[in-house]
């Protein structure tokens, strides 16, 4: 009786949409999640009985969901639990009751005993035997679990077999006959459990729960004989009429993969146990269960798993369908050695059309009582197979037939949403008007199969935002294409905020198909910012301003976004004037407070002495007396001054000037001006499309970024060597500008470490290659220091000085192996 709990740590949270964020460490972009395939039909539209959701699909072998809530922390009151507060006289609430027999609380048990002592001797006497006989097997999980003594159990099993000869007391007698039968079980006499189940439990005059609690170990014996057939049978009746060994007969088939088999069938005597094999069988993961629910629908049309087969069948042909890494689902498949359903991936449409057929079938069914669900099923099918029109008429119907589920009704939405979506070509103010609605509705969910719906339109109408095209007419305008038309501010403007959206999914919730923000933020170009800040401060219509307050973005979000893209692209006098218009609240924010301290001008090398060209090594200077308006505006004087200049003084401005670009990359100290976020994980090459065409396009996006590779900044460095007239300065210079090629180096070795398959640095044919690399394309910049700026008095102090310049010089006797 004694129950074990174990509390899984499943929770998971996405952070609320921030107007800054700071990320340091590891980052990791969202990765795919078997509990999150792509799915927008969700199998809560379903009726069914509510323990019944642990048998909705997942791609693992479990439901997570099932495992949590049976190893949860709160009490479960079973049928035992009522049965003995009923027993007991009522004397004890259901609770006490569960603490006494499950939890053997020594309050709870003690006063329960005292209770029966002065009543019922033989319970009490039953109750000390049934503790004694406790296997402990209420958590398959635990590996120490708090077992009988197993040299114990054959005496155990003969008390049991006395006692139920001897007790006059029905209640009692039918537990020791479950007893005696679990006992033999335990000692693995199976054939004696067989036994004692036909010789103790069917002649009781009485059957309750309990016997079916000896029926469900019975059957666990007749599997362990290898009498799979008719094992599959009794844990059917089981699973069909008692909902406390409900999870445990399903369990006991899908634990060793079993599927239907006919043979089950001949044990069956009527059709509501030929349709309890069918069920229970049809809930298995790894086959078809279409077939089997034809037949449940046949034998008992008002079966309560009906509609929940159906749905559970749509989500794992959804599986395949979506899921484009067939090896992730052959890998995820090996404990279903059912080879079609591994190439299902192949032709997953032509089961589609099966489940459609079916649905529809369904719907005119006067047996079934729901027609509603399979008017949505059949729209929903309809949908994937891209027969809008059928979707719509059948949604229709479904609509207007009544149904007590709300989340049927909330899935109608969802589908309207999704046919919305699909089928837009030029976008209206009247699908703008219902759009925003269905986005209002779905914005904030715990369920992914809503969001993905949700991400899925707001990325289907960003993009028909973005790809206008002109509609042609006459009676050849069928025989060319479209032109393509420029997008307009606020048609950008929108596909924007929409893409904005798919970011957002709930205070409390992470999915892998939510996009990351950051990544956004990254890609935008400046002039889409403006364009969305002018329609911002123009927003006309009804839905451009739900849609901006859905968003979350303001004013004062888009113009540190603009300012950060703008130093990205080095426009630092545009840039300085996005920054005066964010707010003193954000620059007081915790992020610029903790990461914008350091002297954004300030790189620690050796100071010049403006007359004799001395150097010397002051300590960098951790004060920052630049706000980000001051820095960037800063930053584009010493342009204008360097312009001007000549000689020493133009060598000295576009080294500051470098300096400046350096700390906005990120290697600096002024990361946080060109992003929201630092990471050590960085730069994201882990992330690089499968696709060739794809990740050489990511390939050259990133060898593109002047935050990794601080190109810029070595342009400024080469700049100051040419002007100018003081070696020392010279040296400085040059010295930097090679810093700077060695960064762009260093990201086309990782690029070439991913592309390589992960190939370790200290491979030696890797490091041949990258060193070959390097003297061809990354070591001009190097071979120009070494050749003329190793000779003076600049390379004798950061010897000195400087244990990481040593291994830079040294580079180059690799360079030239």
């Amino acid at each position: 009786m004694k129950r074990f709990k174990l509390s899984f740590g499943l929770g998971r949270f996405r952070r609320p949409f921030l107007l800054v964020s700071v990320v340091l460490g590891f980052a990791c972009g969202p990765s795919f999640d078997p509990n999150e395939f792509m799915s927008f039909f969700m199998p809560e539209s379903a009726n069914s009985q509510p323990g019944d959701s642990r048998y909705f699909f997942t791609p693992q072998f479990y439901n997570d969901a099932e495992i949590s809530e049976q190893y949860s922390d709160s009490m479960v009151i079973d049928e035992n639990i009522k049965a003995w507060t009923t027993y007991a006289g009522n004397s004890f609430s259901e609770p006490q009751i569960y603490k006494a027999l499950y939890s053997e609380e020594p309050d709870a048990v003690g006063a329960l005993k005292a209770k029966l002592a002065r009543t019922n001797a033989p319970a009490v006497t039953y109750l000390d035997f049934a503790w004694a006989a406790d296997d402990g097997q209420g958590n398959p999980w635990d590996p120490n679990p708090t077992q009988a003594d197993s040299t114990k159990l054959p005496e155990l099993l003969d008390d049991a077999k006395t006692s139920y000869r001897t007790t006059t007391d029905a209640f009692l007698k039918e537990r020791y006959a479950f007893q005696a039968v679990k006992l033999a079980c335990e000692i693995e006499d199976y054939k004696q459990a067989q036994q004692l189940y036909d010789q103790l439990v069917k002649p009781l005059p009485k059957h309750t729960f309990m016997s079916d609690w000896a029926f469900c170990r019975r059957a666990g014996a007749t599997l362990a004989l290898g009498d799979t057939a008719q094992a599959i049978y009794e844990f059917a009746q089981v699973f069909d009429r008692c909902p406390s060994r409900r999870k445990a007969a399903e369990t006991s088939l899908r634990k060793y993969g079993i599927h239907f088999q006919e043979s089950a069938l001949q044990y069956a005597k009527t059709d509501g146990e030929r349709a309890a094999v069918y069920a229970l069988c049809a809930i298995q993961p790894g086959q078809d269960a279409l077939d089997l629910l034809k037949e449940i629908v046949r034998l008992t049309p008002k079966n309560p798993l009906i509609e929940l087969v159906m749905a559970r069948e749509i989500n794992r042909n959804e599986y395949y369908f979506f899921t484009t890494d067939e090896g992730y689902i052959s890998t995820n498949m090996s404990n279903h050695p059912d080879s079609t359903l591994v190439t299902r991936k192949s032709d997953p449409a032509s089961y589609f059309d099966k489940l459609r057929s079916f649905a529809l079938e369904s719907a005119e069914n006067k047996a079934l009582t729901n027609p509603a669900f399979w008017y949505t099923a059949a729209a929903y099918l309809d949908y994937i197979g891209k027969d809008y029109k059928a979707a719509q008429t059948h949604l229709d119907e479904a609509v207007l037939l009544p149904s007590a589920n709300a989340n049927l009704k909330k899935q109608i939405n969802v589908q309207r949403m999704l046919l919305l979506a699909a089928q837009i070509t030029t976008i209206t103010p009247e699908a703008e008007n219902q759009l925003i609605g269905y986005l209002e509705a779905f914005d904030t969910t715990g369920n992914f199969r809503l969001n993905n719906a949700f991400v899925t339109v707001c990325k289907q109408f960003a993009d028909t935002y973005r790809h206008k095209t002109e509609s042609k007419s006459g009676w050849l305008s069928g025989c060319s294409r479209s032109k393509e038309q420029p997008v307009d501010g606020p048609s950008e403007a929108k596909a924007y905020l929409l893409t904005m959206l798919t970011t957002q999914a709930g205070s409390d919730s992470y999915f892998a198909s939510t996009t990351d923000k950051n990544t956004i933020e990254d890609t935008i170009s400046a002039t889409t910012v403006e364009q969305t800040i002018d329609f911002a401060s123009q927003a006309k219509t009804d839905f451009d301003k739900r849609l901006l307050k859905l968003s979350g973005v303001n004013n004062d979000y888009l113009s540190l976004l603009l300012g950060r893209r703008l130093m990205m692209e080095h426009q630092y006098a545009k840039a300085a004037d996005a920054f005066e218009k964010v707010s003193d609240e954000t620059w007081a924010n915790e992020s610029f407070a903790m990461y914008f301290q350091k002297n954004p001008f300030a790189v620690k090398m050796p100071a010049i002495h403006a007359t004799d060209g001395s150097v010397n090594f002051p300590e960098e200077a951790d004060e920052n007396p630049y706000t980000p308006v001051q820095f960037a505006r800063h930053m584009a004087d010493l342009e204008q001054q360097a312009k001007a200049a000549t000689g020493d003084k133009a060598a000295e401005l576009y080294y500051q000037l470098g300096c400046g670009a350096w700390n906005l990359s990120w290697y600096g100290n002024s990361w946080l001006l060109v992003k929201s976020y630092w990471s050590g994980g960085e730069p994201p090459i882990y992330l690089l499309p499968s696709n060739p065409v794809e990740k050489q396009k990511r390939i050259d996006q990133l060898m593109n970024t002047d935050y990794y590779t601080t190109t810029h900044a070595r342009g400024y460095f080469e700049q100051s060597v040419k002007s100018a007239k003081t070696p020392a300065l010279t040296d400085r210079s040059a010295y930097m500008a090679a810093r700077c090629e060695a960064h762009a180096f260093s990201l086309q070795r990782s690029i070439e470490q991913i592309r390589n398959g992960y190939v370790y640095e200290e491979d030696s044919t890797f490091v041949k290659n990258m060193l070959a690399l390097r003297k061809t394309k990354y070591a001009s910049a190097y071979n120009d220091f070494v050749n003329n700026h190793t000779r003076t008095m600049f390379n004798k102090e950061m010897i000195r000085e400087c244990a990481m310049y040593k291994d830079f010089l040294t580079f180059g006797d690799r360079v030239d192996e």
